[in-house]
């Protein structure tokens, strides 16, 4: 509804009729405006990406899965230096996804800052999707 250099992307209930959705604020920005010279949508990103961005601890800005540990108990890391040959992700999430999509024991999962529950809830009408405004 918003006029494209000033669009961003929402997760306010109801959700619109017709409109895509996506799992994180970050991906309905890449998803839906990613050609948006004016940057708004990633602007209000909690953590906006800066031109020097920057990390403490060594950590890297992706993911990776820990083929070093059993598969039962693997999760992922963004400690450097990234390992030769493994598959990167944009998220913790992402990577769990990709790479442990069938662990039965949801060890990477249940490492996430915030995992999934059974019983997910809200607050104040807000959707657990992302959808473009």
């Amino acid at each position: 509804d918003t006029d494209w250099p000033d669009a961003g992307c929402k997760n306010e209930g109801p959700l619109p009729n017709g409109r895509p959705t996506f799992a994180s604020e970050l991906a309905c920005c890449k998803g839906a405006y990613a050609g948006q010279m004016s940057g708004k949508c990633l602007s209000q990103l909690p953590a906006p990406p800066t031109t020097s961005p920057t990390t403490e601890g060594n950590l890297l800005a992706v993911w990776y899965p820990d083929y070093d540990t059993d598969w039962p108990d693997a999760g992922c890391k963004n400690e450097g230096p990234l390992p030769n040959g493994r598959p990167t992700f944009a998220s913790e999430l992402a990577c769990c996804k990709g790479a442990y999509a069938g662990q039965m024991s949801g060890k990477c999962l249940s490492q996430l800052p915030a995992p999934p529950t059974t019983s997910p809830t809200t607050e104040g009408n807000l959707l657990a999707v992302w959808y473009p405004d």
